[in-house]
């Protein structure tokens, strides 16, 4: 039986959509093209390309643009992918996205940083390598970090390319500590005794990351939920 155009271009769209796996009550993040989250949300609707987004627990949306390009991380296990869109439709409840585009390649190459306390205390030590010991534990403090590596700050000097052992990074409240190898891929100059060093984390497992991720919005929720009590006084 043959298609007629519109037949064909529905069919075409449902299998878009399907590619994505969406489905109402998935739970999204909702980001702005500089990764700051602005809202967590739940699937509404998906049709026709387009998906309907709300508020997870039913508060007021901020107002948003027509055309406003967002990006849409959703948790689906054992992964999370991210897909960029556009607002098609907006209400104070709602919010409408459509010309859904995957990116999660790009994503992959540039995580999100995000940053947090700089008493985010931690220590890290030298790595062994070809059998020579590596360096004892010493204080070093976390300044941001990402699905893909961290920026710390320490008083030791290690060289770019050293790879450390970063332990007891506690991110947010009832959250286990995290602890990374990683690798010094840039090095900054000593000031004031401190020295920068950002690291890519290495052989980090995917249920490890998804965990990681989680903490970072538990800590940009609780920047949005600071902000908004500033903004309120």
């Amino acid at each position: 039986m043959n298609q007629t155009p519109d037949t064909e271009e529905q069919a075409v769209q449902a299998n878009a959509d399907n590619d994505f796996g969406l489905r109402p009550g998935m739970t999204v993040e909702v980001l702005t093209m500089e990764n700051r989250l602005t809202f967590v949300g739940r699937v509404e609707r998906v049709r026709n390309g387009a998906v309907t987004i709300r508020e997870a627990k039913g508060d007021q949306l901020p107002p948003v643009l027509y055309n406003k390009e967002i990006k849409l991380r959703f948790f689906r296990e054992p992964h999370n992918f991210v897909l960029h869109g556009k607002i098609c439709g907006s209400t104070n409840l709602i919010w409408k996205l459509d010309r859904l585009e995957s990116k999660f390649s790009k994503e992959q190459r540039a995580f999100f940083r995000q940053r947090i306390s700089p008493n985010t205390a931690a220590s890290c030590a030298k790595r062994a390598v070809n059998g020579r010991p590596g360096t004892k534990p010493a204080p070093c403090h976390v300044m941001d970090i990402s699905a893909g590596g961290i920026l710390l700050t320490s008083a030791e000097t290690y060289e770019v390319g050293d790879r450390l052992s970063v332990t007891g990074i506690r991110l947010a409240r009832g959250v286990d500590p995290f602890s990374f190898n990683c690798q010094i891929r840039r090095a900054g100059e000593r000031d004031m005794g401190i020295i920068r060093y950002g690291c890519q984390f290495e052989a980090i497992s995917p249920k490890e990351q998804d965990r990681l991720l989680r903490a970072i919005f538990i800590v940009q929720r609780e920047e949005i939920r600071n902000q908004k009590e500033r903004d309120d006084l």
